[in-house]
């Protein structure tokens, strides 16, 4: 007995912890203490000064503040671009997998020349102040407009940035070195980078790699892995805390019910749609206050939420899911970037570069990775009908009735339309009316599923299985496709409330030019301007000496190899290595 109590006291804890991380916020109150479980996120990024036509790209390392390892809490977190004005320019949400994300965005014209902020966070970080994030200045330089004012004269809010060491120095002996084949190469000559860990030291980690022509632009002096925890405030105590996103992104959203309707026994449902060929089907049960959760960690194409009340009554009901949390922006100070007549050529050279990149974009593109299926959220269809391997019958109505089975519509004491399903054996049937969905839009009047040209149904999936939310109980669901599962953005119900949703960036697969073999003739008469000839964002190292390979452009210089990231037990690493292409 003595032997079971720890682990018991340990999994109550864990247990208490998950639990209350997904309850409503007015059950987390608490007073004048520091968050647990806290965490703490570095940013490195391929460049601190960017042109406008270019890409930055990101890795961002959500990292437990006491250990330095790998976060496991939060499975989301939050990127903005910054200007001098304290304005968010750009917003980005990012998925972690395993305490790591990363993403890139391209800074579009209309993005003036000024001095910016990068900030990077998760929800459960606010809880130690609004203001607690990690922040990285940013250069943007737009060639192609004449106002460079800002980098003529410095603004109140902008000091210089003060130095406090050689950040390209580590302090302590890093466990793994990196080292080139050699220091010169030519135009289009590949380039062989060796990782090669320290005898005795543990290596394996999670790592990030660029490999950039040296900006002579650039700062000299950049944050690296060793020093980004200088980059946060002091922390401050919490009055009501901000769940932490444990499962995936957190939506938190409030119900609000007219005074004429009554509610009757048992909970609300709320039912959330993210609709398309690849949709999602969420419930949330508001608390006693009209608030609700929903969690999602899978993939969905859509743009739009659709929520609406699980209700045989039609209500005007209000639902509206809240913005993300505000973050305090005014403690930001903004280091100053001069620019003079000595960068004129550099300037015009890199912009005329860019623009051919830009260009030849699709003949070396990235790569979306394609979304994660996801699985029927009522599990496998009892029965699939892809209506093109039967005879096509002019309404939906015909259609059920000659091919769809164990599914019969009937008219209801108000004159009515209903769809019913068969239960499978040896339930009874209940009576209760089945779920319909068309291109993943919860449809609660069967009239609409009727008016739907039959001709535009690419197939119908049946479940007869009995469904369970709250107090309510479903026969089953008849799941509709159309053919180009567009079915939403048509639909319209005064019942149906709309979200714009703010996705978390998509997964790329990022191009690596290369002139091995025949690919030497393809691209022969492609220029190749890059200025980044590598980035790989999750380069996980396991303690064995491994080597990554790249090829130089037809730009001339001297580049640098940059690895940053952490080693398994959380030491952080920075390594620099530099070469010349000529």
């Amino acid at each position: 007995m003595k032997t079971i109590a720890p682990y018991l006291f340990i999994f109550i804890h864990v247990w208490i912890f998950t639990m209350n991380a997904q309850n409503s916020a007015e059950d987390l109150t608490i007073n004048n203490i520091l968050v647990p479980h806290q965490e703490q996120v570095y940013l490195h990024t391929n460049a601190t000064m960017v042109f406008v036509g270019e890409y930055m790209y990101y890795t961002l390392y959500c990292l437990k503040e006491n250990t330095g390892q790998l976060s496991n809490v939060s499975k989301v977190a939050y990127v903005k671009l910054i200007n001098q004005d304290k304005e968010v320019v750009l917003n980005f949400k990012i998925k972690l997998e395993n305490g790591i994300g990363d993403s890139n965005f391209f800074i579009p014209s209309s993005i003036p020349s000024g001095n910016y902020k990068l900030l990077a966070y998760t929800q459960w970080m606010l809880n130690n102040g609004r203001n607690y994030f990690y922040s990285k200045d940013i250069t943007i330089l737009n060639p192609y407009t004449s106002d460079q004012a800002v980098f003529r004269s410095q603004t109140t809010d902008t000091v210089p940035e003060i130095v406090r060491q050689d950040l390209n120095e580590p302090s302590v002996r890093p466990s793994l070195s990196i080292s080139l084949n050699r220091h010169q190469f030519g135009t289009r000559e590949q380039v062989s980078l060796n990782i090669t860990p320290y005898p005795g030291q543990e290596s394996s980690g999670n790592y990030s790699i660029s490999v950039k022509k040296v900006d002579e632009l650039e700062e000299k002096v950049n944050k690296t892995a060793l020093d980004f925890r200088k980059s946060y405030p002091k922390k401050q105590s919490l009055k009501q805390q901000i769940l932490p996103e444990l499962r995936g992104e957190l939506l938190k959203g409030k119900l609000s019910v007219p005074d004429s309707v009554d509610l009757g026994n048992g909970p609300t449902i709320i039912g959330a749609s993210f609709p398309g060929e690849n949709y999602l089907f969420k419930t949330a049960t508001p608390d006693n206050n009209g608030v609700f959760y929903i969690n999602v960690d899978e993939d969905y194409s859509s743009d739009d939420l659709f929520l609406q009340v699980i209700s045989k009554n039609n209500a005007d009901y209000g639902i509206v899911i809240e913005n993300e949390e505000n973050i305090d922006l005014n403690p930001l100070q903004f280091k100053s970037f001069e620019l003079d007549k000595e960068m004129e050529a550099i300037i015009k050279e890199r912009s005329i570069y860019n623009q051919i990149e830009n260009a030849y974009y699709s003949s070396k593109p990235d790569t979306i990775l394609i979304e994660n299926r996801n699985a029927s959220f009522y599990g496998p269809a009892t029965m699939t009908y892809p209506l093109d391997d039967y005879t096509r019958f002019s309404t939906i109505k015909e259609t059920f009735v000659e091919v769809v089975e164990h599914v019969w519509i009937q008219k209801n004491s108000n004159d009515e339309q209903e769809f019913h399903v068969r239960p499978l054996p040896p339930n009874l049937d209940s009576g209760e009316l089945p779920l319909i969905f068309i291109d993943g839009i919860l449809v609660q009047d069967a009239q609409r599923l009727l008016d739907l040209p039959a001709a535009r149904v690419e197939s119908i999936s049946i479940s007869r299985n009995q469904h369970f939310y709250g107090n309510k109980t479903f026969q089953g669901v008849v799941d509709v496709s159309t053919f180009k599962s567009d079915y939403y953005t048509y639909y319209y119900s005064p019942y149906i409330k709309t979200h714009k949703l703010f996705k978390p960036n998509g997964g790329k697969q990022y191009y690596q030019q290369s002139y091995e073999g025949d690919l030497k003739e393809k691209y022969q008469r492609l220029p190749d301007f890059r200025y980044q000839l590598l980035w790989l964002p999750k380069f996980e190292f396991k303690g064995i000496e491994e080597n990554v390979s790249f090829y130089s452009s037809d730009i001339k210089g001297t580049f640098e190899v940059s690895l940053e990231g952490f080693t398994k037990n959380g030491v952080p690493i920075s390594l620099k290595e530099r070469f010349i292409v000529q």
